[in-house]
């Protein structure tokens, strides 16, 4: 069935994707899953209180790994960006601690030297490269641990996004580079921007929003507005959630429409919620597509995101709500950490 594209209007129409079953199926079994997903286009072409000197800490490291999270920022398209790019120098660590003797100061004054030498040298090259491009950027050498000195600097300079890249190899580099990542994830203010692989070269970005559509996430759809994405092509509103059998008894006592319908009744409820937010949306000129699936969040997500061919996690913050309880759950930590997916993560003050 071919997809309806209007400016005036936001139509339901069968979903482009293969593998995605009708909402209004009439019968199930209790215990299946159950995906669905119904798309729409959105082409507003108005602005929305875009920020023209959106500020973004990029930490810069040795291995490489900071040009996954660049290569981002380059191809998300944000509205003239600022970037810090931040080289911390950490303190030599023994190969053994406590069984190998302490090194000795001009050793340790030598290695500390040359790795400031190496780090001023690539902040050089990417300040050329940015320059090139028309991105504004400033370098930055801290000393000290990582993690702490990162998020200091992001709060110092007010930094509206935090961008840090990863590696999915299974080294002690990979594990201290997740070290940063997972306390970017507990302790940071700002939203962040974690990478492990880059922005496909030759293909459009897809991008999935997994929203528990509460008041806290609505506002980071805002925020997303304001760092204006402008290179998204497509954008698969996800939501997910999973009911127990004693919350669906409960829902049937409270409201004769899930009684009449059960969980049919939930799930045009969040294609409803979806499509509000895909006309929220417009500005990012992204195609827009929801998906409501009954399961647990994590499995949901990924499974959102093989299917929709998304490079892309975006999430903000879970709910309280009834319907917000049973949606989405907190995955940011597992997404970023244990599965070391690509994720902007958004965050605004409470």
């Amino acid at each position: 069935m071919s997809r309806a594209t209007r400016r005036t209007q936001l139509p339901t129409t069968a979903c482009w994707k293969r593998g995605f079953t009708s909402c209004r199926s009439p019968t199930r079994p209790r215990n299946s899953r159950k995906k669905c997903a119904k798309c729409w286009r959105a082409t507003d072409k108005h602005g929305y209180g875009i920020l023209t000197d959106m500020r973004i800490v990029l930490g810069v490291g040795g291995d490489g790994a900071y040009e996954h999270a660049l290569a981002w920022i380059q191809a998300l398209g944000f509205e003239q960006p600022q970037v810090i790019l931040a080289a911390v120098i950490e303190p030599p660590r023994p190969p053994v601690v406590g069984v190998v003797a302490p090194f000795p100061e001009e050793v340790l004054l030598g290695a500390v030297q040359a790795q400031e030498a190496a780090a001023q040298e690539r902040l050089n090259a990417l300040q050329q490269t940015l320059q090139a491009q028309g991105i504004e950027s400033e370098a930055v050498i801290l000393h000290g641990q990582a993690t702490t000195r990162l998020l200091e600097l992001a709060e110092e300079r007010g930094a509206d996004l935090l961008a840090l890249g990863g590696t999915r190899k299974g080294t002690l580099q990979a594990f201290f580079v997740g070290s940063v990542a997972r306390a970017a994830l507990t302790s940071a203010k700002q939203s962040l921007l974690i990478a492990y692989t880059p922005p496909p070269a030759d293909a459009p970005l897809h991008a999935v929003l997994a929203t528990d559509h509460s008041e806290y996430n609505y506002r980071c759809i805002d925020l997303l507005l304001k760092f204006a994405p402008r290179n998204l092509k497509r954008i698969a509103i996800t939501t997910a959630f999973d009911l127990d059998e004693e919350t669906l008894e409960s829902l049937t006592r409270s409201a004769p429409a899930v009684k009449e319908s059960g969980v049919e009744w939930i799930i045009e409820q969040l294609h409803e919620r979806n499509r509000r937010v895909c006309e929220r949306l417009r500005p990012l000129q992204a195609a827009c597509e929801s998906v409501v699936v009954e399961g647990l969040p994590i499995p949901s997500i990924r499974e959102a995101m093989d299917e929709t061919q998304s490079q892309l996690l975006i999430l903000g913050a879970k709910g309280h709500g009834l319907i917000e309880r049973i949606s989405l759950g907190s995955v940011s930590y597992h997404f970023a950490v244990g599965e070391r997916a690509n994720l902007l993560l958004l965050r605004v003050a409470e």
